[in-house]
């Protein structure tokens, strides 16, 4: 069977589709994974075939200097309309032989695309909060824990809001193409074909999320093994280190959040490793309790941190919670504001810090809670062995088969 699997946004959109190609290939299957264009050399290091598509997004990500601002939105906003209609005008020739497609995160134009090729199409969601559900709220609404009326609201409002602007963009190519309009192109169309790659133990389905497919569990890539002796010898000199690392957001705001990392991990007895996505000194580059880290893999790396400081994306804290670590959230936009709240519902990580409230000083009591609460560690020792990342793909895989 060919297998066509497409995504679009950042590395932690793109990273778990290589993991679900590697399995599918293992399976037998013939795989394409298209996808920014910027990943194209780093997924073929792991043999999977892959089609760029769409613009750049890192660079695009990397030249916002705050992603939680209005100006941002509206950018990020703007971009996506754009690619929407670059989806539609490569689409066709990328699902070319295709027996089935697999889409996720911002690849909106592909379940029109494989219906008008009359192809089976599948939608990897990595949060249930992409389900409407009176038990939490939709994405773009930061506020979790609220009373079920607002979360309500916020998937009417949503709802309206939608009509006006992604299904009325898809609704135009579907009227040029001779096909029927949506009513309303996400919440109807895919739920009956979702599968949702996230872990039940953190966050499970909400007993009214419409239409589910199935709900298997988050893909964990399993990178090559590292080698990086600068951190081996830091870490045999700095044997309690926490790490600390927002990579998906803008490499200058990263750069901007070192000191404040510095100073709380200082405070509460840790040396500090640092995952460096910018190219600008920040004054801590010699310092002797605090190296800057490139490129190594977080299922290597987590386990042996005292914490992790992140910004919620869905695959960094499936990954911290594999790896049996309490795990400090520092939502910045989206969906990362759902899995704070769920992190610490869940007993295996304190209240999220908001990125527009982080500070030394709020920073420091969610790292001393998390070495101090004998609870919380236990809870996030107990997830971890609850969690079979094998077990995950498989499933998505036989969901995947079941398609046709």
């Amino acid at each position: 069977m060919r297998v066509v699997l497409v995504t679009y946004g950042s590395r932690g959109d793109v990273q778990p589709l290589v993991a679900l190609s590697i399995a599918l290939r293992s399976a037998g299957h013939d795989v394409l994974l298209a996808g920014p264009p910027e990943r194209k050399s780093w997924v073929e290091g792991f043999g999977v075939p892959f089609q760029p598509m769409g613009r750049d997004v890192t660079a695009f990500l990397d030249s916002m200097g705050d992603a939680h601002s209005i100006g941002s939105a509206l950018r990020f906003m703007k971009m996506m309309r754009a690619e929407i209609g670059n989806q539609f005008d490569q689409l066709s020739n990328i699902l070319n032989r295709a027996d089935v497609a697999v889409g996720s995160s911002l690849a909106f134009a592909l379940p029109t695309v494989a219906e008008r090729l009359n192809i089976p199409c599948r939608y990897l969601l990595f949060a249930p909060q992409l389900l409407p559900s009176r038990f939490h709220p939709f994405m773009a609404f930061k506020h979790q824990g609220f009373p079920l009326w607002y979360n309500r609201a916020t998937w009417s409002l949503v709802r309206y809001l939608n009509r006006l602007d992604l299904t009325r963009r898809i609704n135009a190519q579907r009227r040029a193409w001779g096909m029927p309009p949506k009513a309303d192109f996400w919440f109807p169309s895919l739920g009956p074909i979702a599968i949702v790659a996230a872990d039940r133990v953190i966050a499970p389905v909400p007993p009214d999320a419409e239409s589910l497919g199935v709900q298997t569990g988050y893909l964990h890539l399993d990178q090559p093994g590292a080698d990086d002796p600068g951190l081996e010898a830091f870490l045999q000199a700095n044997p309690h280190a926490v790490y600390a690392g927002f990579g998906s957001m803008p490499a200058s705001d990263q750069a901007r959040n070192v000191p404040c990392i510095v100073k709380a991990a200082r405070e509460a007895g840790l040396a500090a490793v640092i995952g460096k996505f910018w190219t600008t000194p920040t004054g801590f580059e010699h310092a002797e309790d605090v190296y800057f880290l490139r490129g190594y893999p977080h299922l290597e790396l987590f386990p042996r941190m005292a914490a992790v400081i992140h910004h919620g994306g869905a695959g960094t804290t499936a990954t911290c919670a594999v790896s049996g670590v309490p795990q400090v959230i520092v939502p910045h936009v989206l969906d990362q504001y759902y899995w704070g709240h769920r992190v610490h519902k869940s007993g295996i990580g304190p209240r999220p810090v908001w990125r527009r409230r982080l500070s030394a000083k709020r920073l420091g009591r969610s790292l001393q809670a998390c070495l101090s609460n004998t609870s919380m560690q236990k809870a996030a020792a107990e997830t971890a062995r609850s969690i079979a990342p094998g077990t995950s793909l498989q499933q998505t895989v036989h969901a995947i088969e079941d398609s046709r």
